[in-house]
């Protein structure tokens, strides 16, 4: 398959995601998040853009259904792609690590969620150290 075909696929995996969240339908959204995650890595290496989108919405989804452990290693994950593809101060990286604030603020690290926290807010105003 070749490059095009498989970016394709993958997003039609990730529309599918984003259906079957926004129907109630979590462990289907489950499903073909893992599915793209699973195809945009095959089709570029674990450092592609879509593998990067495809981890952050997965990561997101864990965080919201409460699974923790899960959550913060998937965003982590997320992260990391978002930063080795477009630098890490992008504007994209926030939505990763606002949902990794989230997880830590529940666990009782408040520390650790006002850092990212803060981070997200100096990407957004341009301030990032």
């Amino acid at each position: 398959m070749d490059t095009t075909t498989r970016r394709r696929r993958v997003r039609r995996h990730l529309a599918r995601a984003r259906r079957y969240e926004a129907e109630g339908r979590y462990a289907e959204a489950e499903g073909a998040l893992r599915a793209a995650l699973r195809l945009a890595r095959s089709a570029a290496g674990a450092a592609s853009e879509e593998a990067a989108e495809a981890a952050s919405a997965l990561g997101i989804l864990l965080a919201a259904l409460g699974r923790a452990d899960e959550a913060e290693e998937t965003l982590r994950f997320a992260l990391h792609l978002y930063a080795r593809a477009y630098g890490p101060d992008d504007p994209r990286l926030t939505p990763s690590l606002n949902a990794l604030g989230a997880v830590r603020q529940r666990r009782g690290d408040l520390t650790g969620a006002e850092r990212l926290y803060a981070r997200v807010v100096g990407i957004v105003t341009g301030t990032a150290a």
